[in-house]
């Protein structure tokens, strides 16, 4: 029968040693990578689980970005437009006091004519507040790539079409407003009616009456753009806050599939130090030097 008892070769046992060594010493430089770096995950071997849901959230934060750009750049517009229409209004209202006054009968034709003068300097104003501009393009021309929504004359030059953003995952908002719909389109616009209104009042003040009222018309058409313009600004920014919150949960999930928990990290490698000691004199106690070794 076979002998119970087996001897293990020396050379072996240094080998299966020098191996273990070698795999303890490889886990400890590996803790200390860890450490050195604050990143638990640097490869993809470290974790293939944790190293897809990482590049899902990388590619998730990614349009998180791209989103954030395309709300700022919403409210740029939104903000734009917001401004040059309450200008609007209030040139608007200017001009119908100026009617008002002219058609006061103790109006002479020489203060009817500063009048006049006046409302036809706020129709170069408006004229002004039509073409207003962001980043290079009108905001009022649509789709238009015309340097100017409306030319010297008054007549339309843009594109009556929408501009929209993404502002959330599947959620595209309008961000322009087109000038026909404000200014009313060309050949009945509200520079041709400002334009009669400071001619009537040159010549005929007994038309100011129907003029105003027409003025008055076309201002609460503008004032009506203006509160879309308002309630889309204020959902944007609604978009805004949202896209925030969710970059800071990615930001969030993406270090605790990444990032090394310091304080338990550096409990592993004070173990894996001790682990590594204790296979370092277990590996001198198991390997010592024989009579035999000292006589070769």
């Amino acid at each position: 029968m076979p002998s119970a008892d087996f001897r293990i070769a020396h050379t072996s046992l240094a080998r299966r040693s020098t191996d273990n060594l070698q795999r303890n010493l490889a886990a400890l430089g590996r803790k200390q990578d860890e450490i050195s770096s604050l990143k638990r995950l640097r490869r993809p071997s470290d974790s293939p689980v944790d190293a897809v849901s990482a590049l899902r959230l990388r590619s998730d934060m990614g349009r998180n970005e791209q989103i954030s750009r395309n709300i700022d750049d919403a409210l740029g517009w939104l903000g734009i437009a917001d401004n040059a229409l309450t200008a609007v209004v209030e040139q608007l209202n200017r001009v119908r006091d100026l009617a008002i006054q002219a058609r006061n009968a103790s109006s002479d034709a020489t203060a009817r004519s500063g009048i006049a003068s006046e409302v036809e300097k706020i129709r170069e104003s408006l004229l002004g507040l039509a073409n207003t501009e962001f980043n290079g393009r009108a905001v009022f021309a649509g789709t238009a790539s015309a340097d100017a929504a409306y030319d010297a004359s008054g007549v339309y030059q843009g594109v009556s079409q929408a501009v929209e953003r993404t502002v959330a995952p599947g959620v595209r908002v309008q961000i322009n407003v087109n000038g026909d719909e404000v200014f009313g389109p060309t050949g009945d616009d509200l520079f041709l009616a400002v334009n009669q209104i400071a001619n009537a009042i040159r010549t005929d003040p007994a038309q100011l009456d129907t003029l105003v009222a027409d003025l008055d018309t076309r201002t609460e058409t503008v004032k009506t753009r203006l509160a879309e313009v308002g309630t889309r600004y204020r959902r944007v920014e609604t978009m805004k806050d949202r896209n925030t919150a969710d970059a800071l949960t990615m930001r969030q999930n993406l270090s605790n599939v990444e990032d090394t928990d310091l304080a338990q990290a550096v409990m592993e490698l004070q173990l894996q130090e001790v682990a590594y000691q204790a296979a370092l004199q277990a590996t001198a106690r198991a390997i010592q030097p024989s009579l035999v070794d000292f006589l070769r």
